[in-house]
């Protein structure tokens, strides 16, 4: 058992270093391929820092760990969430007043339709697999489908926007600053490459921790899994947050949940869609309150968003202390189903 925390260990520390330098090479790319702050944190940098949650969650879903796949990935979603209240934290004036590109809204509702799809796979999975509605396991393999081509629209929509309102003026540290296009390009691989190693032992040592200390699958997955490829997000949305590229920051948070929705679709595939029809109802029926919760957190930031939103408290604003009460309900729920 020593062995599995020193691998969960090393691997979480590899995870974060690599993230940490993946989101400086997505700034830079996104300033030299002329598309903007909030369209390079919301593609570049949310695939970058998504790629944990990517390995993991295939890695765990063919080991037939459905319930801990989708305990980690709506765990990411809503640990993302809880990163705006850390960014909130860090930033002197009111975060949604006015400082925020609009854009974001169309990144959000993007993330939040998804999570409605999801959810709707999720129930006629569930259906499927208790044999209650007849023809749903059809319909439940026509969301993973559904994620991905509404996710590959919505991206189309957003670069079209990104291009339209660039903004050249990028403060991130320019780490890469002195690299050539290639040269940033492949630095952007090979970090990459390091976060998918890495990430693979995240989630073997993950699975077999679950099963020493009998946790339930949605919560290890919440919290252990979730939490952990999430460490990129809140490493680079706390350097943004310092540097005043809030919209990088934002960006990136909004950008990753829709993301890590296209990711469990994909591990759907080549999981026989077991991660939506094989989930056990414990954890399925933990899971969709999950997603429930997480798409009103997602509409609290928005709403923020969408008003801009000056109302604080001691320099939190309301919609941060929402947030935050939110995600601790969150993990309240997954362990409650734990039991």
């Amino acid at each position: 058992m020593f062995y599995d925390w020193l691998i969960f260990t090393t691997s979480a520390l590899f995870v974060v270093g690599a993230g940490i330098m993946i989101g400086r090479a997505s700034g830079e790319l996104g300033e030299r391929l002329g598309l903007g702050r909030a369209w390079a944190g919301a593609v570049l940098l949310s695939f970058a820092t998504t790629l944990p949650e990517l390995v993991t969650t295939v890695t765990v879903a063919l080991k037939g760990a459905y319930g801990l796949a989708l305990g980690g990935i709506l765990g990411s979603v809503i640990f993302n969430l809880f990163i705006l209240v850390l960014v909130d934290a860090l930033n002197p004036d009111p975060l949604y007043a006015g400082k925020l590109s609009r854009t974001h809204l169309a990144t959000g509702l993007l993330g939040t339709g998804l999570l409605g799809v999801m959810m709707a796979g999720l129930a006629l999975g569930m259906a499927q697999g208790g044999g209650h509605v007849q023809g749903s396991g059809a319909l439940a393999l026509v969301a993973p489908a559904a994620i991905i081509a509404l996710y590959a629209f919505g991206q189309f929509v957003l670069f079209r926007m990104a291009k339209q309102s660039f903004d050249r003026k990028m403060t991130l540290p320019g780490a890469f600053s002195g690299y050539s296009l290639k040269g940033v390009a492949a630095a952007y691989a090979v970090t990459a490459a390091v976060i998918v190693v890495a990430a693979s032992s995240l989630a073997n040592s993950v699975h077999r921790l679950s099963g020493h200390y009998g946790l339930s699958a949605t919560f290890a997955g919440a919290v252990m899994l979730g939490i952990v490829t999430s460490l990129p997000e809140i490493t680079n949305a706390v350097a943004c947050a310092r540097q005043r590229e809030y919209d990088l920051a934002v960006g990136n948070v909004l950008g990753a949940n829709a993301f890590v929705l296209v990711v469990l679709a994909a591990a759907s595939l080549p999981a026989g869609n077991g991660i939506f029809s094989g989930v056990s109802p414990a954890d399925g029926i933990s899971a969709l309150v999950m997603a429930g919760l997480a798409v009103i957190m997602q509409v609290t930031a928005l709403g923020a968003l969408a008003v801009e939103s000056a109302h604080q408290f001691k320099r939190l604003s309301f919609a941060s202390m929402i947030l935050a009460a939110l995600y601790a309900a969150n993990l309240y729920v997954s362990w409650q189903f734990g039991k």
